[in-house]
């Protein structure tokens, strides 16, 4: 019993003149404490951090240093969604999609708007929203012009050649018939000889079928006027088409057509095309150029792809139809236009830190119907279109 009082006693001892051991713990434990505090002190304000990145017309900047030169269709929509929900909030611009994420990665802002995509590769790293926009893919091209070849193609196409093929076998018909009808009783006009008087059977018709009516060769015979007849019915109908199918003919000859070759997405392998996406993931662009297997370079903005475009380092430009038709748009001088068909479809989403509390609040605001209509305002404000186009 007196020896275990007396260790007791030593231990108790010790502790009181030897503090070292249990002070030198506490500096450690704030230490770690003030870490978690500063990583997470701008998230954890009650102003959020809202990160922006993107092109025009979604996101449009004249001063990158004060937000609010930040204007566009995706920062107004943000802004009914944060009237909405009442948020307190400041934008922060960045000059790139890829540096945006990394700073939502980091977690030094609370979410990101803007040209965002949304995509597999990315939902596993960030929180996404319902999409905000929906946009078509497409290409841009340059305008090419007219050359001799593309002249003259159209007129040797099938339905041009049978068209002209059916208008001759029509007037050698009708000629071998007024010669039969009129070379007996009218030979001044329609010789005996065949090849003359066949040649000018297709004169007199065929000075019938252009309206002109020379006069200078007529039937004179009952038959011969009736088969005359006949044939200045069938040359109104024939007229009206001939005329339309030579006038589209024209029209494709003439008009300057890009890429004449990519008629479909099919025709896209091997082509080389600068696709706007981030460096640090791909972007459905990407992802669809890449399955028609086409020969991508990625770029962080549409100034660069251009740039590749002009150098003719690339033979086209792919990303969302809105960006391109805006480009074009604001720049009417430039050799450039779209292709005729859509590759896909891109979904454009507000991206979050993981298990964020904003998710499902911006969910609920983004699929009412009340904000989906003010969305739909918005974008026609913006772009000048009607509810239907």
């Amino acid at each position: 019993m007196k020896l275990s009082r007396l260790l007791t006693g030593l231990f108790l001892i010790g502790l009181t003149f030897n503090p070292i051991a249990v002070k030198a713990q506490l500096p450690q434990a704030n230490q770690i404490r003030e870490g978690k505090t500063a990583k997470n002190q701008s998230l954890d304000s009650s102003k959020l951090r809202v990160g922006v990145a993107g092109e025009p017309p979604g996101v449009i900047t004249s001063n990158a240093q004060s937000d609010r030169s930040l204007t566009g269709i995706v920062i107004e929509i943000w802004k009914e969604l944060a009237k909405e929900l009442d948020l307190d909030y400041e934008l922060i611009y960045h000059h790139s999609i890829s540096e945006v994420l990394k700073k939502l990665a980091a977690e030094e802002i609370n979410l990101a708007i803007g040209d965002i995509s949304i995509t597999d590769q990315r939902i596993i790293r960030f929180d996404f929203t319902q999409p905000i926009s929906r946009h078509d893919l497409t290409i841009l091209v340059p305008s090419q012009g007219p050359t001799l070849w593309s002249v003259i193609k159209p007129f040797l196409g099938r339905a041009f050649l049978s068209s002209i093929a059916l208008i001759f076998l029509c007037l050698f018909i009708v000629g071998n018939l007024l010669w039969l009808a009129e070379h007996r009783e009218h030979r001044e006009h329609f010789p005996k000889s065949y090849v003359k008087g066949v040649s000018e059977g297709m004169w007199c018709a065929l000075a019938t079928f252009s309206t002109v009516g020379y006069g200078d060769r007529y039937p004179v015979t009952l038959i011969g006027r009736c088969i005359s007849g006949i044939w200045m019915l069938i040359s109104l109908a024939a007229v009206t088409s001939l005329t339309a199918g030579i006038a589209t003919t024209l029209a494709v000859a003439f008009s300057a057509q890009a890429a004449q070759e990519w008629k479909k997405p099919s025709d896209l392998q091997g082509v080389r095309l600068a696709a706007l996406s981030s460096l640090t993931s791909e972007s459905r662009a990407v992802e669809w150029a890449q399955y028609y297997q086409a020969r991508v370079t990625p770029v962080e903005h549409l100034s660069e792809a251009v740039s590749l475009l002009k150098e003719n380092q690339v033979d086209g430009i792919i990303t969302a139809r809105l960006i391109l038709e805006h480009y074009l748009q604001e720049n009417p001088q430039a050799p450039y236009e779209l292709v005729r068909f859509n590759l896909g479809t891109q979904n454009y989403g507000i991206a979050l830190t993981p298990n964020s509390d904003l998710t499902r609040k911006l969910n609920e605001k983004i699929l009412s119907i009340e904000l989906q209509i003010r969305f739909q305002e918005i974008r026609e404000n913006w772009l000048k279109l009607k509810p239907n186009s």
